[in-house]
Order: structure tokens, then C-alpha cells, then sequence
């Protein structure tokens, strides 16, 4: 691993903008438990009674209040008008990218930056929305977040938990990360339907064990605070619109202008050429591009350099070349893109979808270590590619 590499797990980043929204079930609950135990210590060999009942839940990025309030189907459900969801877009659209920079902060700061965020969006919501819509709308929030969820401050404090009942949820939340990140990482002996059929039996067996440890009393509570169940499968991962492009200098091919996004399936990487990761991600973006369709698909680069010798537009123009990247790359010498996408490692890989909505992300060498991140990448394009506009 050189000096560019992500230093943590890919997997975990993904999550992150997945990890409310993957609305499959075994796939959501796998992807939410990854991203919460990593804010857990490792209390496996302690006693209900003995694990430590504060915890550090991170908020979730995209965060549900944004991603469900713009599903069509959810609006319905709460029947939001045209006309109110246009005031309502407003409101989301002045959090969204805000919100998104802040995701690979440390817990605590972005918790914090979050909150300051999300209060206002609440308290125009309440304003704009009834009270009985309101209600609906928390209740498809917890449905999204799954049985995690039982551990927010406000629903312990609505279902009376008690001390030894937390210690025993956080135990059995520990023991189904374990299990997931085996079956995760599990990529030579077990199948993709394997792995998700691995995946479901343990978020089955999470859900009903954390079950059996409340009461009669606490579990029609706890039904009552989930609501009547809503299919939230068509629910889109949508984190915010794209920055705009600040970038005054493109290179590769000649005279490439800024280019558009609406349109078409975008993916934008940051690189530096003298990045071997970068170096070795670069032919997956060429195989990319001979396989999708340019009519509905483009890649866009954006060049950030480390080095003095990376800062020499005349030598990013070489390495292009020699590396085959036949599409726009944005120079971005003063770090106006990094800071405005918030990026912090090369290379990085995000997936626009034809609005231009930021889908999906990556950080890191694709297919680093065994991984499989170019095809989850790639299915992950022609499913933006199959969506309605």
C-alpha cells in the first residue's frame, strides 16, 4: 500500500453511502451493522450487565430524512402535493451537499456538524407537515434504519430498556457484525447468492434474538414506533446534487470544455499520477467506457496533485496519454474540487447518476487486496444506467 491508499477498509466506505438505503433486508441490516460496530469496542467477552451502554452512533450520510423525502413512493405514502415538495426541496437541497461533506469525519465531529444541520431541515418539516405526517415519516425513517435502531436515545427512552436488555442488544449486534464481516470477506468459497443467503440467516437470527429480549409490553411498543410495514425497495440512494465543476484548465482530449452531467451516467475519479493505486485503477475506467454505451455513459478525471512534479499540467498531459485516458480530466492544482467534494484520498471514485445526484462512492485501489469492487462498481453503473430519469 503506497503513500495515496485509503488506510481503512473499502468495504466500510461504501457502506456508508449505502447504509441506509440498500432496502433489501439481509443487505441494509449487513451494511448499517458495519458502519455502527465501528464505533463499538469489542465487548464479547463481557456480561450483559457489564457492556457499556453509552455508544458513538454515527449519522447516517446520505441521511434518510433527505433520501426518503425524495422518493416518489414515499411522498405518496404522506401525501406530500407537487406543490408543497417543491418548498420541501428547497429545504433538503440547503443540507444535502453540506451534510455529504462531512462523512468521513470523526464520529463526534461530524455528529455534531450533522445535528446543526439536520435541526432546521426538522423544524421546517414540522412546520410545513402535519402532525400525523410527520409521524409516518419517523416511523418509515426507523423501518430504513432497521433493528439497530431499538439503540437511539429516543426510542430506549419510549420502550423503557433496561440496563441488562442494552447489554444484551449490543452483544447481539457485536456478534452479527463478526458473523457479516466473515460472510463479507468470504469471496473464494461462497458465491454472491451464497453470501447474501449467509447474510439473511444472520439478520434473521439478529432480529428475532433482539426481539426475545424485550417484554409483551416493550414489543407492541416497539411495532407501534415501526408502523404499518412499507416497501421501501424503490427507494433510491440519493446523497446530493454534484458540486459544480471550479476547475478553469482541461486537458485530454484537446479543447475539452466542462463538460455536462444531466444526461448521463458519470463516473468522476480523483488521481495524481504518480499515485500507484491510481496507476492501477486507471485500465478499469478505459474497459468502462468500451463497454457502456457513450450516449448514456461518461468518465470525467480530475487530477489533484501531491507532488511539485505533479503539479506540471505538461506532465498530467503525458501520463494521460501514455495511460489512455481518452476522456476530460480537470486539473485541479489549488485543490478547489478536493475541498469542494470533500475528498481525502487517491484514488477516489464516485458514481453520478443522469440527474447528476452523487449515487454511489469508493476509496481506494479498485480490486485492492481480492476485493471485488470493480464489479460491484460496474453492476452498480448499469444500474444507473437502467433507471428512468
Amino acid at each position: 500500500m503506497d503513500r495515496h491508499h485509503a488506510q481503512y477498509g473499502n468495504d466500510i466506505i461504501i457502506a456508508d453511502s449505502m447504509v441506509i438505503f440498500n432496502i433489501t433486508g439481509a443487505i441494509r441490516f449487513l451494511l448499517y451493522v458495519l458502519i455502527i460496530m465501528t464505533c463499538l469496542p469489542c465487548n464479547m467477552g463481557l456480561a450483559a450487565s457489564q457492556v457499556p451502554l453509552s455508544m458513538d452512533r454515527i449519522v447516517p450520510i446520505p441521511h434518510p430524512i433527505t433520501t426518503l423525502l425524495r422518493a416518489k413512493d414515499v411522498r405518496q405514502e404522506l401525501r406530500i402535493s407537487a406543490a408543497l415538495f417543491n418548498e420541501l426541496e428547497r429545504s433538503i437541497e440547503e443540507v444535502e451537499l453540506p451534510l455529504w461533506r462531512l462523512r468521513d469525519l470523526p464520529i463526534q465531529e461530524r455528529n455534531d456538524a450533522a445535528g446543526l444541520l439536520i435541526q432546521p431541515l426538522r423544524k421546517n418539516l414540522e412546520r410545513l407537515l402535519s402532525r400525523q405526517q410527520i409521524e409516518r415519516l419517523n416511523q418509515l425513517i426507523r423501518q430504513a434504519e432497521g433493528i439497530p435502531v431499538i439503540l437511539e436515545s429516543e426510542m430506549l427512552l419510549k420502550l423503557g430498556l433496561s440496563k441488562e436488555q442494552i447489554g444484551h442488544i449490543h452483544m447481539a449486534l457485536n456478534n452479527s457484525y463478526n458473523k457479516l464481516l466473515t460472510v463479507q470477506r468470504n469471496t473464494e468459497s461462497l458465491s454472491e447468492s451464497q453470501r447474501a443467503g449467509s447474510i439473511r440467516t444472520v439478520h434473521d437470527e439478529t432480529e428475532k434474538s433482539i426481539i426475545a429480549v424485550l417484554n409483551g409490553y416493550q414489543q407492541r411498543a416497539l411495532r407501534k414506533l415501526m408502523g404499518e410495514p412499507f416497501d421501501l425497495s424503490n427507494v433510491r440512494i440519493v446523497a446530493c446534487k454534484a458540486p459544480e465543476f471550479d476547475v478553469d484548465t482541461w486537458i485530454h482530449p484537446p479543447g475539452s470544455n466542462r463538460p455536462e452531467l444531466a444526461g448521463k451516467v458519470t463516473v468522476i475519479h480523483f488521481y495524481t499520477f504518480g499515485c500507484e493505486n491510481c496507476i492501477r485503477t486507471l485500465p478499469y475506467y478505459t474497459e468502462w467506457r468500451a463497454h457502456f454505451p457513450t450516449s448514456v455513459f461518461q468518465v470525467i478525471g480530475i487530477h489533484r496533485p501531491e507532488t511539485e512534479q505533479e503539479r506540471e499540467i505538461d506532465k498530467v498531459k503525458e501520463n494521460a496519454v501514455e495511460a489512455g485516458m481518452e476522456y476530460p480530466i480537470a486539473i485541479d492544482t489549488d485543490g478547489l474540487m478536493w475541498d469542494a467534494w470533500a475528498n481525502r484520498v487517491w484514488p477516489s471514485i464516485y458514481l453520478l447518476d443522469k440527474n447528476g445526484y452523487v449515487r454511489y462512492w469508493w476509496y481506494g485501489e479498485l480490486n485492492w487486496q481480492g476485493a471485488e469492487s470493480e464489479k460491484y462498481l460496474r453492476d452498480k453503473i448499469q444500474e444507473l444506467i437502467d433507471e428512468k430519469a
